[in-house]
């Protein structure tokens, strides 16, 4: 096993406030899981991305995306709407995949739940890198935004 990821709807009042910890306490950041349009145009688009593969012995919206230097990425769409990555691969790959489906639905942000932390593009770069990511609790916007 890689290194586990989801691909999350975010409250539209908290997509300025990433990257953002969540705990276990507290209202949820999370908008719920992808209604069936939005599930048929993200897995169409993650089917469309560069060396997607579609399993095919696989459950129904699985694909392998082979690395260009090595290693794969493994993708999955639920039929009750979540969507959840295995990298074992360099995590460039899921940014890259997350940027094309915000194409789909701006509202996303990727979960990373070894760490309790939800990233935007911006954020999941910097950590990438290494830098400072100034991540902040959910309840530091619970009070000044209608989540």
């Amino acid at each position: 096993m890689g290194y586990p990821l989801a691909i999350v709807r975010i409250k539209k009042s908290l997509l300025h406030a990433l990257p953002l910890v969540v705990g276990e306490s507290g209202p949820s950041p999370l908008a719920g899981p992808f209604d069936g349009f939005t599930r048929v145009r993200l897995s169409h688009a993650i089917g469309r991305f560069p060396f997607a593969v579609k399993v095919e012995n696989g459950l129904r919206d699985t694909y392998e995306i082979e690395a260009p230097g090595g290693g794969r990425l493994e993708v999955w769409i639920t039929s009750d709407g979540h969507l959840f990555l295995d990298s074992q691969a360099g995590l460039e790959l899921v940014l890259s995949l997350f940027i094309e489906l915000l194409g789909v639905s701006p509202h996303l942000a990727i979960e990373d739940p070894q760490r309790g932390v939800l990233h935007g593009a911006e954020s999941f770069k910097a950590f990438l890198c290494g830098e400072e990511t100034a991540e902040k609790p959910l309840k530091a916007y619970v009070d000044d935004d209608a989540a």
